[in-house]
C-alpha cells in the first residue's frame, strides 16, 4: 500500500475509534445466530440463577441475552439498584461526570475527552476487548438500554458525546419507541433521582476515599466542583448497598 493512502487509512480508522471508543463493528450477516455462556452482566436480574457466574451471551456481539430482550421491547433504566453490585461504583462515578439534564434535552459530558479528536472516553473493562477505555455513549446505552457488547450505536441529536439515551439508537436489532411518552414521564422522576444519588456518592466518596476522589477529580475537577456546591437535597438511605470501600477492588470486574 502506498505510504499516503496508508496514512490515510490510520487517520480514518483512529477517528472512527476516537467517536466509538473503538473500531466500528461490521454486523454480520447472521447476527446472533449463537448463544454462549459469558460474564456476569452489569444488570444483577440478568445474573439471578447463575450457578457458574457465567450469563447467556451473544458470541458475535458478546451482548447479554436478556438486555437484547429488554431493548427491543423499548425498556431502559437509570436505576443503580438495577445494577450488579460489583459495577455500582463504576456506575456512578459515571454519571457524576454526566450532566443529566430533562429527558428531552442533550445530556453533554464532563468527563475526559481525546485531545486530538474531541470524543469522550471512560475507563471500564470488557471481557472482549483489549482496551479499557470506550467512549461516553456507548457507556452509557450499558448502563441504560443493557449490555449491548460491541454492536454499533448511534447518536440521532448530532451530539457524537451526548450521554441521553432517548438520543442513542443501537444498530443491528430492532429497537422500539413506540412508549417513548411514558419513558419520557418516567426518565423526569429518574434523572432527579440519579442526579441526587450521584451527588450523594461524590461525596461519600470525598469523606471516605480521598484517594479514589482525587483519581475521580482528574476527569473535570471544575464541573465535580461544581456539582459539590450544589444544594439539591440527598438522603443517606442510599447508602445501603453502595458501600464506596466495598465496591473499590477492580478485581471482579470483567478483564
Amino acid at each position: 500500500m502506498p505510504e499516503v493512502a496508508w496514512k490515510r487509512s490510520w487517520i480514518d480508522t483512529f477517528a472512527s475509534i476516537g467517536k466509538t471508543g473503538m473500531a466500528r463493528w461490521a454486523i454480520p450477516p447472521d447476527l446472533h445466530s449463537e448463544i454462549i455462556g459469558g460474564p456476569l452482566c452489569f444488570f444483577h436480574e440478568h445474573s439471578i440463577g447463575s450457578r457458574d457466574g457465567r450469563v447467556p451471551r451473544y458470541s458475535d456481539s458478546h451482548a447479554c441475552v436478556r438486555c437484547i430482550s429488554s431493548l427491543t421491547e423499548g425498556r431502559l433504566t437509570l436505576d443503580v439498584h438495577k445494577i450488579h453490585r460489583k459495577h455500582r461504583r463504576r456506575f456512578l462515578e459515571f454519571w457524576s461526570l454526566v450532566e443529566v439534564n430533562d429527558p428531552e434535552e442533550c445530556w453533554p459530558w464532563h468527563g475526559s475527552l481525546h485531545t486530538r479528536a474531541n470524543s469522550s472516553y471512560f475507563p471500564i473493562p470488557r471481557h472482549w476487548h483489549r482496551t479499557r477505555q470506550f467512549a461516553a455513549p456507548r457507556v452509557a446505552t450499558w448502563f441504560t438500554w443493557g449490555d449491548i457488547g460491541r454492536l454499533p450505536i448511534k447518536s440521532v441529536c448530532g451530539d457524537h458525546n451526548c450521554c441521553n439515551p432517548l438520543h442513542i439508537r443501537v444498530q443491528g436489532v430492532p429497537h422500539y419507541y413506540h412508549n417513548r411518552r411514558l419513558k419520557t414521564i418516567d426518565l423526569e422522576f429518574s434523572t432527579h433521582k440519579l442526579n441526587q444519588e450521584t451527588l450523594l456518592f461524590l461525596r461519600t466518596t470525598q469523606e471516605r476515599d480521598p484517594k479514589r476522589f482525587t483519581q475521580l477529580q482528574k476527569s473535570s475537577k471544575v464541573w465535580l466542583d461544581f456539582r459539590m456546591n450544589s444544594d439539591e437535597p440527598f438522603s443517606r438511605e442510599f447508602l445501603d448497598g453502595v458501600d464506596v470501600l466495598d465496591l473499590d477492588d477492580d478485581s471482579s470486574d470483567e478483564g
